[in-house]
């Protein structure tokens, strides 16, 4: 969607008849006249299109930055407990740059911000060390994994696609299985009795998170549905990876995967064909057009005629080839 290019080795399917040059036509072709300027139909819808993204993107960047203010107003910077805490894992994960971690009462789950720079906010609630632990390190794997990244870019093509439902439904797949992805990097070295206390840590959280809120809907929250089952997939999932790692060898896979379908998806182009206007091709009086009704090609020997009515010019190889394929017919001539 992103790149409509047109490989020079695609594959392109002429479609002459039927629906797809009729209504490219009509969108594309046909020109229509308002205030003196000439569009056609595509051209207004992409007006409309782009118009409409617009207002999607900045929308959104408004809510954005009224989130950051209200966290930044209501944040107090947390306490020599959680810096400690969050110091040991950016020494463990190699994280070089710099993480703020702030405590918000307005809060009910622990979320990771910023793009440029990092923040966690944590809820103002009484973690143990090894819950405190296991909280921050669950928001630094996000950052690291590049997670903030993507759901800013799905967020980018929510608004470029606004018309397209799939995206919106890419998009909430898409949040879940970041969580889960950020399950397994977080497990893929741990004890199976460290996970387990991670998995209650993740517990605990959402159920403070629902206490705080008294309802089962969680605002900005994709780690369970109302009835659990989403949580239910989560934990299986990282119980039955135990002994797996996800390794830049699986991610290398992936990447060749996905270049592989782009590829292969512009491998074949239809395009739409039409005969050229009649006013274009006769442009001079008693001029008349060369059709494979009064026009053949005569082969003889080694060279190539082409014969309308009483008149026989010679042509090259390569042009007889082309008129051939264009269906005009090909008659050969023994005589010498």
């Amino acid at each position: 969607m992103i790149f409509p290019i047109d490989f020079r080795p695609s594959i392109g399917i002429q479609v002459w008849k039927g629906v797809f040059p009729t209504v490219n036509y009509a969108l594309s072709i046909q020109n229509y006249n308002l205030w003196g300027r000439q569009f056609t139909i595509a051209d207004a819808l992409v007006a409309i299109w782009l118009i409409i993204a617009g207002v999607f993107m900045l929308r959104y960047f408004v809510k954005y930055q009224e989130m950051r203010r209200i966290f930044q107003k209501y944040s107090t910077e947390a306490n020599e407990q959680y810096q400690s805490v969050l110091s040991r894992i950016t020494q463990e994960k190699k994280i070089k740059k710099k993480i703020a971690v702030y405590q918000n009462p307005g809060i009910t789950i622990p979320c990771a911000e910023g793009v440029f720079r990092w923040n966690i906010y944590l809820p103002d609630y009484d973690y143990s060390e090894e819950e405190l632990y296991y909280a921050l390190l669950h928001e630094c794997t996000h950052f690291t994994n590049g997670d903030l990244y993507i759901k800013w870019l799905t967020q980018l093509c929510r608004c470029l696609c606004w018309w397209n439902p799939l995206v919106y439904k890419m998009q909430d797949t898409l949040e879940k299985n970041l969580e889960i992805r950020c399950d397994l990097t977080v497990t893929e070295n741990l004890s199976q009795k460290e996970q387990l206390s991670y998995l209650g840590t993740i517990v605990k959280t959402l159920k403070n998170a629902q206490k705080k809120r008294g309802s089962g809907v969680l605002y900005g929250v994709h780690l369970a549905d109302k009835n659990g089952e989403e949580l239910k997939e989560r934990f299986e999932i990282i119980c039955k990876n135990q002994d797996k790692k996800t390794g830049r060898n699986q991610k290398r896979k992936y990447m060749v995967y996905f270049f592989l379908m782009i590829v292969l998806s512009y491998t074949v182009v239809i395009q739409p064909a039409y005969d050229p206007p009649e006013d274009e091709i006769i442009t001079e009086e008693g001029m008349e057009e060369l059709t494979p009704d009064n026009t053949y090609v005569q082969k003889e020997g080694d060279k190539y005629y082409m014969i309308y009515k009483n008149d026989k010019d010679e042509i090259s190889k390569e042009d007889a080839e082309e008129m051939k394929m264009s269906g005009f017919e090909v008659k050969e001539n023994e005589e010498k």
